[in-house]
């Protein structure tokens, strides 16, 4: 009997998977539309496709936060006559030459392909002198790198591995799999059938995922907020708490934003992620980090420059059951000694009344 005869009964993980994917779908992406072949009339790509990926990569890592714009890369599949998808192995060897391995030497990429057609890149970090636990994956960086942005679902992602792997979200009833020596192209399901996810924790549908928009109603205590010693001080607290705002924390109810100021006078700023793993969650360090790799080119392949980082301001909520603060001051004591931590306390905003 041929694989294609066999009817299967979805797993009860296998259902969920479909739940979270037509959630997505139903929700909507990004706002951002999709380009158009018409779009694409000042963006003619050079001769040589490979020098368009170099200079796709080269461009996104150097002054556009990681990302390449959905245009680029529709004129770049069109060119090929590729779907985008089969293009990220592409981006992903080009990325990971861009890694931040000081320990391990070990370099990987990432790309992912989100709803609006852009692809959003990453590359591990490992932080000098801290155990590897305190790295940031590509794929974290890459899923940063989308929620930062305002993507609101991925369609695909790929990163460096013994072989190259492609991981797409379940495409619906007579998917196939395809296979080669260069790479492995599987829907999520396939790859985790038994997957654990948000639903299994929080069991309401309601929840929003990790990329669609919400909203934790914190505000700063009253009368127990420092005194701003200067402006760019206070920007970096109200842009913490907005990060904090933003924060996927659905687990531990724990959400907090950070904000890194560097010596150029530029803030970073990151927020709590949390994963259904829980060992994999980004605090909002590690997500500021992801933004001053991406915004500032900081860090290199030996670990260094983040002496760069002259303050960070954390936001998180007092009393919650996860507290930030004693990791962020170890991490930034090891690789940012100098660096002045202000941690500052957030309630949850009263509700007005009708």
């Amino acid at each position: 009997m041929s694989m294609a005869s066999v009817a299967r009964t979805p797993s009860p993980p296998f259902a969920r998977h479909r739940r979270w994917s037509s959630r997505v779908t139903k929700s909507g992406c990004s706002s951002r539309p999709r380009a158009s072949a018409a779009d694409l009339s000042d963006l003619a790509p050079p001769v040589d496709p490979c020098a368009f990926v170099l200079e796709a990569v080269a461009r996104a890592t150097a002054t556009d936060h990681f990302v390449i714009s959905a245009e680029r890369v529709l004129a770049l599949a069109a060119q090929r006559g590729l779907d985008p998808q089969d293009l990220l192995p592409e981006f992903v060897r080009e990325a990971q030459k861009l890694a931040i391995p000081p320990t391990s030497k070990f370099h990987v990429g990432a790309a992912a392909l989100g709803a609006s057609g852009a692809v959003y890149l990453g590359v591990n970090v490992e932080l000098p002198g801290l155990p590897l636990n305190a790295s940031i994956h590509a794929e974290q960086f890459a899923v940063v790198t989308a929620m930062r942005a305002g993507e609101r679902a991925l369609e695909a992602i790929a990163t460096t591995a013994a072989a190259m792997r492609v991981i797409i979200p379940d495409p619906g009833d007579g998917a196939t799999n395809a296979r080669s020596k260069r790479h492995l192209v599987l829907p999520l399901c396939d790859l985790l059938p038994h997957s654990f996810g948000p639903l299994d924790l929080t069991h309401d549908e309601s929840l929003p995922l990790m990329l669609e928009e919400r909203h934790n109603g914190l505000r700063f205590i009253p009368g127990l907020t420092p005194e701003a010693t200067d402006e760019l001080d206070a920007a970096a607290a109200a842009l913490a708490l907005a990060e904090a705002n933003a924060a996927y924390a659905p687990y531990s109810a724990s959400p907090a934003g950070l904000a890194l100021v560097d010596d150029d006078g530029v803030i970073h700023a990151g927020r709590s992620v949390e994963s259904a793993a829980y060992n994999p969650t980004m605090s909002p360090l590690h997500a500021a980090l992801v933004a001053a790799v991406g915004g500032a080119g900081m860090g290199d392949a030996n670990g260094g420059e983040w002496g760069r980082i002259e303050s960070a301001t954390l936001v998180e909520m007092s009393g919650a059951p996860v507290q930030y603060a004693g990791t962020v001051a170890l991490i930034l004591k090891t690789i940012a000694p100098r660096a002045r931590l202000n941690v500052i306390a957030c309630e949850k905003a009263e509700p007005e009344a009708s």
